[in-house]
This record gives C-alpha cells, sequence and structure tokens, in this order.
C-alpha cells in the first residue's frame, strides 16, 4: 500500500447528536431538525468534527478506551444509526462518490420508542454500494444475526438484493465462503443460537466477504472471544486482507493488537480524533499524551509495572472548554484548559495537542 494508493473510504467532519434521558425538558418542545449542526435538548453533542480516511489494500485502526466514540463515529458514516442518536454534519466519500451526512428532520429518541418511525435508506446509490462492496463485522457476532433465519438466508442476502445470481449460485457462494472461514458448509442451515460466540463470527465474516468487498470493517470483532478463538479471528482477517487487497478499519481498544495488525492508526478519545499517523510513528513517535499514555498502559516482557493514565476517560456527553484530555494529562498548561488545541499536520502524522511541537513523549523504544 502507497499513499498513490486512491481513497476507498474518507470521512470528514462528522458529528453526532445523542439522546440525553437525564436532560428532558418537562415540556417538550415542539421536534424540529438540525439547526447550525446542533439539536435541541435533550439532545446533546458527542461526536465533535471527526475526520479520517482508508485507502486501497490499507488497514486503518480507529483506537482508544472503551465509550471514547469510535463505534458510533462509525455507524454515523455508515447511516447505521439507532434510536437515540443522529448524525448533525459532515460527509462521507464512498469509492469516490460524495454522500452528505443525512441528517433526520424528526430524529428518534429514547431508545426503544417508535421503533417503526425508521425508514431504509431511501438513496439507492448509497445502498447499492454499501451492499455490495462494504462488509461489517458488528461487535456482538450473534446478537447481529436474526435468530429465526438460517446463517445460510442471511448471508446470500447482499448477494440476492445486488447481484443477478441465481438461488442456486448464491447458496454454492454463502457454502464456499462458510468453508473459507474454516466452518461446515452445512453451517449454511444452522441458526444463530446454536453456535458458539466464535462460530458465529466466522459466520458474519463469511457474510461479509461473500460478496468480495473493496472494503471491510470489523467492529471490536474479538470481543468475548477466547484467546485461541481470537488469534484465529484475526489471522483469518489478516489473510483474507492481504489476499483479496481489500481496504480495512478495524476499530478495536486494543493499541497491541491495531499496531501488529494496521497500516495507519487513529487515536481516539472523548468523541475527537487525537492523533493519526503511520503505526511505526504513533507507536515509536506519539505527538499526543494520550496516545503515550495508552502505550504505557501496555504490558511489556521486563517492565516491573504499568503506567496507566491517571484518572477516568470523560463521557461523550461531558463538554470541555479546551482540551477533553486536560483532566488527566501531566502537561497541562492554562492555554490546554481553556481553548480548543487545533489539529497540527507533519508530513504523514497528526495530532491535537497545544504542545505537541515542544514535548518529548516516551513511545516504545526497540530495546522493549
Amino acid at each position: 500500500m502507497t499513499n498513490a494508493a486512491p481513497v476507498v473510504f474518507r470521512a470528514t467532519d462528522l458529528r453526532v447528536s445523542l439522546y440525553d434521558a437525564d436532560d428532558v425538558p418537562r415540556k417538550r418542545p415542539r421536534p424540529h431538525g438540525a439547526q447550525n449542526d446542533v439539536l435541541s435538548p435533550p439532545w446533546r453533542s458527542a461526536i465533535r468534527g471527526v475526520s479520517f480516511e482508508v485507502r486501497r489494500g490499507e488497514v486503518l485502526s480507529i483506537v482508544g478506551e472503551s465509550a471514547s466514540g469510535k463505534t458510533l463515529s462509525m455507524y454515523a458514516a455508515l447511516r447505521l444509526l439507532g434510536p437515540g442518536a443522529q448524525a448533525t454534519g459532515g460527509e462521507v466519500e464512498l469509492f469516490g462518490q460524495s454522500f452528505p451526512v443525512r441528517v433526520d428532520n424528526n430524529p428518534i429518541g429514547s431508545p426503544g420508542r417508535h421503533r417503526r418511525g425508521r425508514v431504509v435508506d431511501p438513496d439507492d446509490e448509497w445502498r447499492r454500494l454499501l451492499g455490495s462492496r462494504v462488509g461489517i463485522l458488528f461487535q456482538d457476532p450473534i446478537g447481529a444475526w436474526t435468530p429465526q433465519l438460517t446463517i445460510g438466508e442471511q448471508a446470500g442476502e447482499a448477494l440476492d438484493e445486488h447481484f443477478s445470481l441465481t438461488t442456486e449460485e448464491i447458496e454454492r457462494r454463502v457454502r464456499d465462503a462458510l468453508g473459507s472461514v474454516n466452518l461446515p458448509k452445512r453451517g449454511f442451515g444452522a441458526f444463530s443460537f446454536l453456535l458458539s460466540r466464535g462460530q458465529a463470527q466466522r459466520a458474519m465474516l463469511a457474510a461479509a466477504i461473500v460478496k468480495a468487498p473493496d472494503l471491510l470493517i470489523a467492529d471490536e470483532p474479538l470481543t468475548g472471544l477466547d484467546p485461541t478463538s481470537a488469534a484465529s479471528i484475526l489471522a483469518l482477517l489478516r489473510d483474507m486482507q492481504e489476499a483479496r487487497g481489500m481496504a480495512m478499519i478495524f476499530i478495536t481498544h486494543d493499541l497491541a493488537r491495531a499496531a501488529s495488525f494496521s497500516d495507519r492508526i487513529a487515536v481516539m478519545y472523548a468523541g475527537r480524533i487525537v492523533e493519526t499517523g503511520l503505526v511505526e510513528d504513533v507507536i515509536r513517535r506519539p505527538r499526543h499524551p494520550y496516545t503515550e499514555g495508552l502505550i504505557g498502559a501496555l504490558p511489556m516482557v521486563g517492565q516491573d509495572r504499568l503506567r496507566p493514565i491517571r484518572g477516568a476517560p470523560p463521557g461523550l456527553l461531558e463538554s470541555f472548554a479546551g482540551c477533553s484530555f486536560a483532566s488527566r494529562c501531566d502537561f497541562v498548561s492554562n492555554r490546554c484548559a481553556d481553548v480548543p488545541p487545533l489539529v497540527h499536520s507533519a508530513g504523514d502524522s497528526a495530532d491535537a495537542c497545544w504542545r505537541s511541537s515542544e514535548l518529548s513523549l516516551q513511545g516504545l523504544s526497540s530495546e522493549r
């Protein structure tokens, strides 16, 4: 993969608001749409201008602590947000075509209510590209399946919708895909509740690759798996990505796995991306104190104890006058606490830290 490779997926200035049930006014205002990218209470800003891209044949990992906004940003970009979350701005480029983020004029509030008000995305070209050229691995490999339908029926839905294939051709392709992820082809007729978590994740991988996608999005694909199963899934992902030349976005809280698997890393904190760069640069020469904190929390051979980040991460709905990491940062200044940091770019790297140019942060040295 080189920088000359075409961009497969680009998200620009994504913004998302969440429904805050604790902030519901006694007299609910009449529902109205987003104005100036801000929804009225009880909607509150959660994702604040996130941008990232991935090129053909490249693996981009989005890394951060739990509840930092990684999955929420990705689902907003893919138009897969459910009740209680609403994209309020941004643009997505998919295979060279630009799609402004759709803002709902009457967003659905409290999760679990008015679900029938949601409609299938009416943008046919978006649905075609997403359905035919993008594969997705969801966090919950069992809950993502409809329990009343067989694995084979669901894995072949995209082929039936977006390709001109006979029923026999679809079944053959799905069975071949199941075999490629080391699941018995008889798994075609299995139900998700009869599968282990590892088997369900393999089945989901088969459903994702059956259409030979150009982009694979893996959202915490190793969650809840035992070490052996996790290593097996990761090896499958690596082999398929390299063999097919797919672009991949790998969402994880595990910086060590991301470093072993990726070409580039985007580090996310409190609804913002605070650092991006090539793996070697981010790991060896971090530019943001939060990235240094993640590296310090990695267990290392010969290291007596970890260097955890002090304090706890903020919630996505917390607001800040300045840098969201200021309360946990060992290098904080008055400007950090009062003014939101700008994004500084240098070559392939970028960061959002006022002091990045003057700090010498401790990365992962070759001796460790």
